[in-house]
């Protein structure tokens, strides 16, 4: 079943009723453009087929409406049908759409780009905005790593007929109670406060007259107005104010859901008393799920009013520049510009659930002239430059959370610019040489790749003309004084199933402080390696206990060995063996890149080892066997990798971290 994209439930055959949950509107895209249906009626089981009238005045109970085959349209990124394809959404829930937008149209060609650029959740059945639908969804915390999407359903186990969720969001028979309840009149102010009442003095909003209090509480959330009161007894008299609390009613405030007191209004109202009738503990779950469904319109509606930043420009010849590209998984629609930076740089955000993005870059050049690319959110944070080097990128699978401007004069990175807290970060585009071009890749309200450029002819300022062009990294890049073992794993690039980072874990520490406390180390299974964990005799930061991600129900009882790092013994040595995909119809959609770890040792300085997998047992597809050994007075002290989105795909990418240990 198929879930709507506004509120995240279920649009689904009601057996034989028609109810709120199964009347629906598409919007679909097809060679004439962007399209709204009219209200359709899902009958059928499972995933459709999914039919509503082209007209979108019209419903599916119309007098002579066949539920035509050419009426069917393909859902949630699906291939089309008839030529359409396009996203469902419950018809209560455009209404409230509609509602919120008042007076304007709902922009049908950018809620369509936007449901267009965002992935499909786990089950493929929902879109994945980032939020977890206002509790709907479930967050998986554990056997994820923080970039992935961790949202799948929740599941209920008292069944679906008491839970909010199912109720109808418009509630039109519990609005009406509401607003048409006797009025009683408002009531009157017992306090009279005045400035001679404050014995402090040093209240700033004293000499302020009461009506311009109460202007500056209109803009503030009712929470923050209520605190007002106890810092500042000016605003007493706020909380007896009728125009203070139709203000809640009003704009994207606390009560702007109950959108029908626009037709209700009348001057006995008591907005105070509306305020708390229509609080959680005094209205049904038909409102409270319209105020769930409304909070995330809220979130659509700061994402659809991006005003996009037209420019043009007249690019570079490509045989005079050498680009390179950081990237998220999404597909490259590219808008290029060519800029010098001499003074600064900012950048918009736009946040999508959970996570910030950058949504455009402006960039002011030494004449004084603004160059701005992408979309404007209104909100930028800048930092100054003397010239443009390049820069280090915190890069999700959705896109560019946050950048770094290299400095061209001193080459330090500045202040980070969004917020790159848990994803995964490079520094491919940190070239060191002045950037000449700029090539930004945008989907329908973020940055989804950056690639810069210099020309040919120019030599970086250490004398060295070579790109440095790092892996994407998690939690961060490794220091520099770490040695990677970059020729232990099979090639860092852009893998044809898109983004993957590089994740990395320090379990010795920095110099191998950590490695006198391993006592053992779990391998876990369950047809291919799937996690390491280390364990110690003393606590040690969480990022140096575990090595990939669990996943869950199909491992087998882990792998163990101890190890007596009290001792002196450490790792020493690491083999494997990568087995890569036969040339079966199966695989074809697998690059020859893309092995999978197929036998692995550990072993240490005293001799012992212990493994996973048998070579002798493997069939199918070429292998390729690697082994590394620690030099003398040094050990293995991390590891790094990648493993596929796919919950099946155990590490498949496999390098080691070694380091001269520290005498104590």
């Amino acid at each position: 079943m198929y879930s709507c994209a506004i509120c995240g439930w279920k649009i689904y055959d009601q057996e034989g009723s028609i109810s709120w949950m199964n009347q629906f509107r598409g919007l679909y895209s097809c060679p004439e453009g962007i399209f709204l249906t009219g209200v359709g009626l899902c009958t059928g089981p499972g995933r459709g087929p999914f039919i509503a009238p082209s007209d979108p005045n019209a419903r599916f109970d119309d007098p002579g409406y066949g539920h035509p085959d050419e009426d069917e349209f393909a859902v949630m990124k699906r291939w089309d049908i008839n030529g359409r394809r396009g996203f469902i959404f419950h018809d209560s829930c455009w209404s409230l759409l509609e509602q919120a937008f008042h007076p304007t149209p709902v922009p049908h060609a950018r809620l369509f780009g936007v449901c267009d650029s965002l992935p499909l959740g786990m089950g493929g059945d929902s879109i994945h905005w980032g939020h977890d639908y206002g509790g709907l969804a479930l967050i998986r915390e554990e056997h994820f790593f923080p970039w992935e999407g961790r949202f799948t359903d929740r599941a209920f186990l008292n069944g679906w007929s008491d839970i909010p969720y199912t109720a109808d969001p418009l509630a039109v028979s519990e609005v009406d109670k509401i607003l048409t309840e006797s009025p009683r009149e408002p009531s009157e102010n017992p306090f009279s406060f005045t400035a001679s009442a404050s014995s402090s003095g040093k209240d700033p909003f004293i000499a302020l007259p009461v009506e311009l209090r109460s202007a500056i509480a209109a803009y503030l959330p009712t929470p923050d107005v209520l605190n007002a009161r106890h810092a500042s007894k000016s605003f007493w008299s706020v909380f007896h104010s009728q125009q203070f609390w139709a203000s809640r009613f009003r704009g994207r405030l606390d009560r702007s859901w109950l959108f029908e007191v626009r037709h209700h209004r009348t001057a006995s109202m008591d907005w105070r008393r509306l305020h708390h009738r229509t609080t959680d503990s005094h209205i049904g779950q038909g409102l409270q799920n319209r105020k769930r469904i409304w909070a995330l319109i809220q979130h659509l509606a700061d994402i659809l009013e991006l005003k996009w930043n037209e420019f043009s420009s007249e690019p570079l010849l490509e045989e005079t520049r050498v680009w390179v590209l950081a990237a998220g998984s999404m597909p490259r629609q590219l808008a290029e510009g060519f800029c010098h930076s001499k003074e600064g740089l900012s950048a918009s955000t736009i946040r999508a659930g959970n996570w910030e993005y950058l949504a455009g870059i402006s960039l002011s050049t030494a004449s004084g002239e603004v160059l701005r690319l992408g979309y404007n959110s209104g909100q930028w944070r800048s930092v100054q430059l003397a010239g443009l080097a390049g820069f280090n990128l915190a890069v999700g699978s959705g896109g560019i959370h946050a950048l770094q401007c290299i400095d061209g004069r001193s080459g330090k990175p500045s202040a980070w610019l969004g917020c790159p807290n848990d994803a995964p970060k490079t520094q491919r585009l940190a070239l060191g040489y002045p950037i000449t071009a700029l090539d930004v890749g945008f989907d329908a309200f973020r940055i989804v790749s950056i690639a810069v450029a210099r020309k040919t002819d120019t030599t970086r300022p250490d004398g060295q003309d070579t790109l440095r062009c790092s892996a994407i990294w998690y939690p961060d890049v490794p220091p520099p004084a770490l040695d990677l073992n970059e020729d232990f794993f099979v090639s860092v690039k852009w893998y044809a199933w898109g983004y993957r980072p590089l994740f990395w874990t320090y379990f010795g520490g920095p110099g191998g402080i950590y490695l006198p406390n391993l006592i053992k180390v779990a391998i876990s299974v369950s047809h291919v390696l799937v996690r390491i964990d280390f364990f110690f005799d003393k606590e040690v930061p969480a990022e140096c206990r575990r090595f990939g991600r669990s996943d869950g129900p199909e491992e087998k009882d882990p792998v163990e060995f101890q190890i007596d790092g009290p001792g002196g013994e450490v790792i020493d040595r690491v083999e494997l063996c990568q087995q890569f995909p036969d040339e079966s119809p199966f695989n074809v959609i697998l690059s020859r890149e893309e092995g999978s770890l197929a036998w692995f040792k550990l072993s240490t300085n005293r001799g012992r080892a212990c493994e996973f997998g048998t070579i002798s047992k493997l069939g199918g597809g070429p292998m390729v066997a690697r082994e590394i050994v620690a030099g003398p007075g040094a050990a293995i002290t991390g590891l790094f990798g990648a493993q596929y989105r796919n919950l099946a795909c155990g590490i498949n990418t496999f390098g080691v971290v070694t380091e001269p240990l520290q005498k104590t």
